[in-house]
């Protein structure tokens, strides 16, 4: 979940039980306004039961993506990381109609659905992009540590190179999600790639002091304008205040020892501050443009 530091919170429903607050309860207890982040392989999943052949799958996910971005959503998340690698690769068109009638076939007998593999995720990944990139809306990317059911080894930013060189994706802002132990990985694709940038939610408060260490070690080489506050919150309301104040405090001691160092004075770091705390992802959403 991202906080915007302007009165608006973007937030990734794809997880929520069946007894969490929508988007207008959280709204209504928080009096802040609530904007979604569409989850692509929840949104998949639901629309798979209704399709004949992976064509027609994907044209369905990017026709839903397309109504959910009219109806005020603000951007797209993957939990690629989750489901199979994120070192991206070209899809063979074999290995894609073979999971996909794999997958097919348990929807016929009704069994649960979890879409997985490299085949049918990369693929649904890549049309997203395309999508993202066509509504103008930005693709977040969880990448690094979460739940035990990823390969922590498959999950660094670094294998989402082909978004960032293929010329047919150019123009689509990228997101890096939580990152670490990826941190640095994440800041130096950053520093060197135009559209991409990154948060470091999950990180804090979760690692503890590596949190400060992380983004010590982000500032190194991301960008100020590039690096994004997120508290990754759900359910709980004091893991929100308890991941605002780990997030303050840890930027502040970073930028501190950047003035300390004469890499930055005051004044730059006080716009530096202002720039991740609201500012980056107001340019980054387009917020202003999207208030009601």
């Amino acid at each position: 979940m991202t906080r915007t530091g302007t009165g608006m919170m973007l937030v990734d429903r794809g997880f929520a039980s069946t007894d969490a607050f929508t988007l207008a309860e959280q709204a209504e207890a928080t009096g802040i306004m609530q904007r979604e982040i569409i989850r692509l392989e929840t949104l998949a999943e639901t629309l798979f039961g209704a399709v004949s052949d992976p064509r027609e799958w994907f044209d369905s996910v990017r026709a839903a993506l397309r109504l959910g971005i009219e109806r005020g959503a603000l951007g797209v998340k993957t939990i690629c990381a989750y489901r199979a690698s994120l070192k991206l690769q070209p899809v063979d068109t074999d290995a894609l109609g073979i999971a996909f009638s794999a997958l097919q076939l348990r929807a016929e007998r009704a069994q649960p659905l979890r879409l997985s593999g490299a085949a049918l995720c990369h693929a649904l990944l890549f049309e997203a992009a395309q999508e993202c990139r066509e509504l103008d809306v930005p693709l977040q990317v969880h990448c690094g540590f979460g739940d035990p059911d990823e390969d922590l080894a498959e999950t660094s930013p670094l294998g989402l190179r082909p978004l960032f060189i293929d010329p047919s994706y150019r123009g689509l802002r990228i997101a890096l999600l939580h990152c670490y132990p990826y941190h640095r990985e994440a800041a130096y694709l950053c520093s060197v790639f135009p559209d991409v940038y990154m948060d470091l939610s999950l990180t804090i408060p979760f690692a503890g002091l590596e949190g400060g260490r992380a983004m010590r070690e982000a500032l190194g080489l991301c960008p100020t304008n590039k690096l994004l506050y997120a508290s990754d919150a759900s359910r709980y309301p004091e893991v929100f205040v308890v991941a605002a104040t780990a997030h303050r405090e840890a930027l502040a001691n970073a930028l501190g020892e950047l003035v300390d160092g004469g890499i930055l004075n005051t004044a730059a770091a006080v716009d530096a501050g202002r720039q991740v705390l609201a500012e980056n992802a107001n340019r980054v959403y387009r917020l202003d443009s999207k208030r009601e």
